[in-house]
């Protein structure tokens, strides 16, 4: 440490206009100080990991603005240099922005003329998000695994380090391994009531709300939430948990009122802390311009898919809100999207949700029961829960195995605490235990005549052979075939198929 007494000035003054909410001129007291570089080797280190702590708690625009405002001044150390473009490369990285590949390898060159321990560490995290702006899980591990988190130079950002490892842990679907590394990380490096730990808070809450425990998510966002002192990003997350537990459990009012209060329209790249809200907010069209909320989020999941990740239910959630909106586009890019996730990152958890968001969006039964049984081998039971009720939705399955998956679903509902859902999926039972009867009742009406011509073209019979088997003419079937279809409320020989298997598996 330096041992000029002024050395904490500009911290302080820092602090103070961080929490009088000007982060952007808390930024340039930072910014300006080293510039100047009046401190010596030391206080560079420490001013520059006390402005990555504050631009961490800032929006994306601000912190961008900042930062490029700090490179285009005359700076005396090329070092600080090299730390403020990667800086920049991370946060370009983590929102997807157009120029994030070429800011990554600007701060590349700069690391390599003139730069130190801490250009590298900063790379190393911007290289990470961009992998994970893409969806490349595996290659972020890598890179975040590499840094030695006890060397001298990087215990000021292990927490921040720590925090984006267990991000991509979570992501990965290693949702017990994520707990334990939360918990080691409350007592290494976040003591309680600071940054780091309001950021692992959101992380811990984000794992509950992936595998199940929604009342205790629900409890730790809402007391987090009350906190004077958290940043933009964990507030966003906090919010997203918040609405999205309160609709599971059928509190749509109070879902609501948290979302219309927290998410105010944002402009990109801020928009992007609170797409992970706004895949909650796609499930309930009384918000109001569902279509637009759904077109703001797909354009930045296409720019970077890192709010898509931590949350499995996220991605076939918009796909089915797409569809419910006659977006077939929406939808398409959504699959498209988790499916390029699931190619490069090849793991039981993003399979089956490639495979749900194709079996939504195609209506494939088969790929829906392939994603059931792939998340049977996860934690993910909120999503596997909503994989069952599509499922049971899928207008292809035989009435018993949809009246099958609808009672395990709604059986997994109540076991997470998502009552809201458990109606949803018991509303789904007792439809499906009224149809065989209404289907009977169809059927009932087809005349003997009309009964043979049905069993024979159900059975793979064209309507000539029909015609032939039961010796009267083409025309005589090709009648009793539309009177078939209109009396069973059909329109396609592939419909019929599906009726006459699902009366014949009623009658059995």
């Amino acid at each position: 440490m330096s041992d000029s007494p002024f050395d904490a000035v500009p911290d302080a003054a820092a602090d103070q206009l961080r929490l009088a909410g000007s982060g952007a001129q808390a930024l340039a007291v930072l910014t300006a100080r080293i510039a100047a570089n009046r401190g010596g080797d030391p206080d560079r280190r420490r001013l520059l990991g006390r402005l990555a702590e504050v631009a961490a708690g800032e929006r994306p625009s601000v912190v961008l603005t900042a930062l490029r405002d700090a490179l285009a001044r005359p700076l005396e150390d090329a070092r600080s240099q090299s730390t403020l473009l990667a800086m920049v490369a991370v946060v370009a990285a983590r929102t997807g922005h157009p120029d994030a590949d070429a800011l990554l390898r600007d701060a590349g060159t700069a690391h390599a003329a003139a730069g130190d321990a801490s250009s590298a560490r900063h790379l190393a995290v911007g290289r990470a998000a961009r992998s994970l702006s893409y969806g490349d899980l595996p290659g972020a591990d890598a890179v975040l695994a590499a840094l030695a988190l006890d060397a001298p130079a990087v215990r000021r950002d292990a927490a921040s380090i720590r925090a984006e490892r267990i991000l991509v842990t979570l992501c990965l679907g290693r949702h017990e391994d994520a707990r334990t590394a939360i918990r080691q990380a409350f007592i290494d490096t976040a003591p309680p009531g600071t940054a780091a730990s309001s950021r692992l808070t959101a992380l811990d809450c984000l794992r509950m709300v992936a595998v199940g425990e929604l009342p205790e998510a629900a409890a730790l966002a809402a007391i987090t939430l009350g906190s004077p002192d958290i940043d933009h990003e964990v507030r966003a997350l906090l919010v997203a948990v918040v609405a999205e537990v309160r609709y599971r459990r059928g509190e749509a009012d109070a879902a609501r009122a948290v979302l219309r209060a927290s998410a105010a329209p944002q402009n990109w790249p801020d928009s992007t802390m609170w797409t992970a809200a706004r895949c909650v907010a796609v499930r309930d069209p009384v918000l109001g311009e569902p279509a637009r909320t759904l077109g703001q989020v797909v354009a930045d999941l296409h720019r970077s898919v890192r709010p898509l990740l931590p949350v499995p239910q996220f991605g076939p959630r918009l796909v089915r809100a797409a569809v419910a909106a006659d977006d077939p586009h929406a939808a398409r890019r959504v699959t498209e999207l988790v499916g390029r996730v699931a190619a490069r990152t090849p793991v039981a958890l993003w399979r089956a949700l490639a495979d749900q968001t194709r079996g939504l969006l195609d209506g494939d039964p088969d790929a829906l029961r392939s994603a059931v049984g792939g998340l049977r081998t996860t934690a993910a039971w909120p999503a596997l829960a909503d994989a069952l009720l599509d499922l049971a939705n899928n207008p292809g399955l035989r009435p018993a195995e949809a009246r099958e998956a609808a009672h395990e679903a709604a059986a997994l509902y109540a076991r997470i605490g998502a009552p809201g859902d458990q109606l949803i999926a018991d509303a789904r039972c007792a439809a499906l235990a009224a149809a065989p009867h209404d289907q009977r009742r169809r059927v009932g009406a087809l005349t003997p005549a009309e009964e043979r011509v049905a069993e024979l073209l159900a059975t793979g019979a064209t309507k000539r052979e029909a015609a032939g088997s039961l010796f009267v003419s083409f025309h005589t079937v090709d009648t009793q075939l539309r009177s078939i279809y209109h009396k069973l409320g059909i329109n396609s020989r592939l419909q019929l198929v599906r009726a006459w298997d699902r009366y014949r598996a009623t009658s059995n």
